[in-house]
């Protein structure tokens, strides 16, 4: 009744420790900001190149991260959060992102990331809950390695990314950890 949502405000306003537990309207609200935000980085990479609608049509499903940069001394180290569709079954699955080094000098703060997949393989393990991928020792090894078309790279997936600043590009992934946010992205 009344009592009981008054105290689930107090809870979100608050963001009490002792709500740890996320609770339905907590979990309602957080999807709903990350999938605004897919839509949004979307959006904002079609604007820029209209190619990537149609990466998006042929593929089997994509992911979208908003990613933050903290200020490590580590280059490209930061972390964030997203949200991936899986276009066949229309499921969503919530994420965080512990890693993720892309090449080519990107130095966005803080970006949208887009990855597109094509091959079933590299979806499964993004969606069955930890997706770590590092591109192969050769790749960091040289620049001639660099200089091959990123899709020798990044078998699978292509990665677009958005800074906030409004600049976009193709990027080529070095090394990706992800986590499925299993709280998020399951109903009680």
């Amino acid at each position: 009744g009344m009592r009981k949502s008054l105290v689930l405000l107090t809870c979100i306003l608050l963001l009490a420790s002792g709500c740890s537990t996320m609770t339905t309207a907590e979990k309602v609200q957080k999807r709903e900001q990350l999938d605004f935000m897919a839509e949004t980085a979307i959006d904002g990479l079609i604007k820029r190149d209209p190619g990537i609608g149609q990466e998006l049509e042929n593929s089997l499903g994509y992911a979208v991260a908003n990613m933050k940069l903290t200020k490590v001394p580590v280059v490209g180290a930061g972390g964030g959060e997203g949200v991936f569709v899986n276009k066949q079954t229309g499921q969503r699955t919530y994420f965080t992102v512990s890693r993720l080094d892309v090449g080519g000098g990107w130095g966005a703060r803080s970006y949208k990331v887009l990855v597109v997949f094509e091959s079933q393989q590299v979806m499964d393990k993004m969606e069955g809950g930890v997706w770590v991928f590092q591109a192969g020792a050769e790749a960091s090894a040289g620049t001639a390695a660099a200089e091959g078309s990123t899709g020798d790279l990044n078998k699978g997936f292509t990665m677009h990314v958005l800074s906030d600043g409004g600049a976009s590009a193709t990027v080529t992934a070095r090394v990706i950890r992800t986590k499925v946010n299993k709280k998020l992205s399951e109903d009680d």
